[in-house]
């Protein structure tokens, strides 16, 4: 039995597995055997067994698995050395045999966190000063089209003919004129209704 640390806390340690592991694409190929294209590194998990022993036993443990439900980042120093690493799981055993302790198996996983580039801008001030304030806009609600045969109007702005507002309404200034007879495209009126659709 070894002594080792994880996260400051003294543990001892009977055995140490490593399991470095890689996942291999592979896809099928007519009578031949499988084309592999891509080998992806898994992360390393090591399963400890050992012994958590003195008056502090129980006090270690609910930190440990304070730091596991946490999500904390702990090294482990033993015979092998797991920095930033996860707890994936702790187990233990209660038996007459460790008298002031308990007995363990614990599993480690090594993660690497992704830290963004911008982040140090998220706190700075003067970011936090440019960004505009959210509104609703793009939340508003679209108008549902009448039904067909429903005739839709439109009223004239300085400067519109029918010609430019044709395209606004996926129809053409001819159409326009042939919806509103009796009305003299050259002597159109600002505030004037006319029929488009």
């Amino acid at each position: 039995m070894r002594v080792a640390t994880i996260g400051g806390y003294e543990i001892h340690v009977i055995s140490e597995t490593p399991d470095y592991s890689v996942n291999i694409t592979q896809y099928p190929v007519e009578d031949d055997i499988d084309l592999t294209d891509h080998v992806e590194r898994i992360p390393t998990v090591m399963t400890i067994t050992g012994k958590i022993l003195g008056p502090d036993a129980a006090n270690i443990r609910d930190k440990l698995i304070e730091a596991m439900f946490n999500g904390t980042r702990l090294d482990y120093i033993g015979r092998n050395a797991f920095r930033q690493a996860l707890i994936a799981s702790i187990n233990t055993e209660h038996d007459a045999e460790v008298a002031n302790g308990y007995r363990f198996t614990m599993t480690l996983q090594q993660v690497r966190v992704a830290k963004p580039s911008y982040a140090p801008f998220l706190n700075d001030p003067v970011m936090l000063a440019q960004v505009k304030p959210t509104t609703n806009a793009g939340r508003q609600q679209i108008a549902d089209k009448p039904p067909p045969g429903t005739p839709q109007m439109h009223t004239m702005r300085r400067g519109e003919t029918m010609y430019s507002i044709a395209p606004k309404y996926g129809t053409s200034w001819q159409a326009i004129l042939t919806l509103n007879p009796g009305v003299d495209p050259k002597k159109l009126q600002i505030g004037q209704q006319i029929r488009v659709a």
